[in-house]
């Protein structure tokens, strides 16, 4: 199951950064809006298809190696692909760097220095690369078994809170 898991989250993060590039040409209009509508609700469906196929199998196979410390106690190690601590690092470089981008060019255009469509366009390209940098990153925390993902939390929650930050990117930039 955890190789069907990992197919799964591979998938989810293709399909993320694939859908990143479409949003971005979508804003850029490189593609018409028919083939745009077309390839999120293609990808989509591919991510909806992940992710649910990552939760089901948490229910199906949770087992997990036990080693013994030093000092005698029984833990639990879980199973982990190294590719997605790689994944994750580079990923995160790329959302510091894109978040000091966004902060950089935000700062231009609240002195008027930088203005138009342009300015719109390199925004929203940047805060789409962005939000697509925090779904890989807690995609490979989730595969990690990381500490900070083995908290209470629903999936409900981590959806809900995914479809505030859209709205609050949608707000920011009134493509809502």
């Amino acid at each position: 199951m955890k190789k069907i898991q990992n197919g799964a989250a591979f998938v989810f993060i293709i399909s993320a950064v694939i859908l990143a590039v479409i949003s971005i040409f979508g804003v850029w209009k490189i593609f018409e809006d028919d083939v745009i509508i077309k390839s999120i609700q293609t990808f989509g469906l591919l991510s909806i298809v992940a992710v649910i196929v990552i939760i089901a199998g948490r229910f199906i196979d949770s087992r997990e190696s036990l080693t013994v410390s030093s000092n005698g106690v029984v833990e639990s190690v879980p199973f982990s692909n190294p590719v997605f601590t790689t994944i994750r690092k580079i990923t995160l470089a790329v959302l510091i760097t894109s978040v000091s981008l966004l902060a950089f060019f935000g700062v231009l255009a609240i002195w008027d220095v930088l203005a138009g469509e342009t300015l719109s366009k390199s925004l929203s390209s940047i805060a789409i690369i962005a939000f697509t940098s925090i779904v890989v990153v807690i995609t490979c925390l989730e595969r990690e078994k990381h500490k900070l993902m083995q908290q209470k939390m629903s999936g409900g929650l981590i959806i809900l809170l995914v479809v505030f930050g859209w709205m609050f990117i949608s707000f920011l930039f009134g493509s809502f």
